[in-house]
């Protein structure tokens, strides 16, 4: 089995995901009473006055199944590159970048829903872990490009002349 470029960037795409995944808060809003909600992947925890009430609903959820299944679809990737069906990998890198743009899009809609009359917001880093892993499979796509154009012309090189 020969290993290219864009195996890498998948690898390290998915790894980015997974890291997001487990991070425990990616962003924490202070109102003005001194409540204050703190979003995850898969669920809003609100704190008022020292008391956590976990609130949690299928449309928090949302980002956490978001990225579960661009972390699926870089592995699908990853293992179609095996058989070098380069036409497939093109397609599932694709909606895998449609998937994680997507993901910011709620993302950018509950931090505007959420924000209100906030005294203090405090983002974590692992929001751009997303991005990140966005990055890196668009830099995969471009690298399974070149790699089909690269085995093309290997082939029609090859070819019998009359």
């Amino acid at each position: 089995m020969k290993f290219y470029l864009h195996h890498i960037y998948l690898l390290l795409a998915i790894v980015a995901l997974v890291v997001c995944m487990c991070s425990p808060a990616l962003i924490t809003f202070v109102y003005n009473d001194m409540s204050t909600v703190s979003m995850t992947n898969f669920a809003l925890q609100s704190m008022a006055m020292g008391q956590v009430e976990p609130t949690s609903s299928a449309v928090s959820c949302a980002l956490g199944v978001l990225l579960i299944v661009s972390a699926l679809v870089g592995a699908f990737t990853m293992f179609v590159s095996l058989f070098q069906n380069f036409s497939l990998q093109k397609r599932s890198s694709i909606f895998n970048c449609c998937v994680l743009a997507g993901y910011y899009i709620i993302f950018l809609v509950f931090v505007l829903i959420l924000r209100g009359d906030t005294r203090m917001v405090d983002l974590n880093w692992q929001v751009c872990l997303p991005l990140v892993s966005l990055i890196l499979t668009a830099m995969s796509f471009y690298s399974i490009r070149t790699t089909e154009a690269k085995m093309l012309a290997r082939a029609n090189n090859f070819r019998l002349r009359d």
